[in-house]
């Protein structure tokens, strides 16, 4: 990839994740179920570091800088600990945790297309470009976005049948 094929890429990965902080911020606050709730204002927040980090890497790149860029060691949380904060949370919220709608599997659903969608766009980004700073700026979005989708789908599996959810030794 030469640098405009680079910079458009990032103009659109920049594009999806503002989609994305939107949608989360949104689904946030329609979601009936305060696990949900916090799980979307989690992601929210991802984002909002995905979308700092895509311009820092666009301002590098136009002034021709990219050996100065610095990608911070070990910044992607692992799924585990971010699943290990949530279910925290399950034992903060058991009130609510019965309270499950409709919309709440749907915006988990749509959630799970978005970070599904993100991460092999940005596993093809990665085997595209021959930087290496750039290369491994998106192999590391690729893994951030998996690790959402796997807190999602573990999150829905919890929706869909708690009592299911616990027996699966997932807790």
């Amino acid at each position: 990839m030469d640098k405009d094929e680079i910079l458009k890429v990032l103009n659109e990965s920049l594009a999806m994740e503002e989609k994305g902080y939107k949608f989360y911020k949104e689904g946030a606050d329609k979601i009936r179920n305060s696990l949900g709730k916090r799980m979307l204002d989690r992601l929210a927040a991802d984002e909002l570091i995905h979308i700092k980090r895509i311009k820092e890497i666009y301002n590098h790149l136009m002034n021709e800088t990219t050996d100065e860029i610095e990608l911070p060691v070990d910044s992607l949380e692992h799924f585990d600990e971010i699943f290990n904060r949530m279910h925290q949370h399950i034992r903060e919220a058991v009130d609510d945790l019965t309270e499950v709608g409709v919309d709440d599997e749907e915006i988990i659903n749509i959630a799970l297309e978005l970070e599904s969608h993100a991460k092999f766009y940005y596993q093809d980004a990665a085997s595209k470009t021959t930087d290496p700073k750039i290369k491994e700026f998106y192999q590391r979005l690729a893994t951030e976005e998996t690790n959402h989708y796997e807190l999602l789908r573990k999150t829905n599996s919890y929706l869909e049948n708690p009592a299911l959810f616990f027996g699966m030794g997932y807790h």
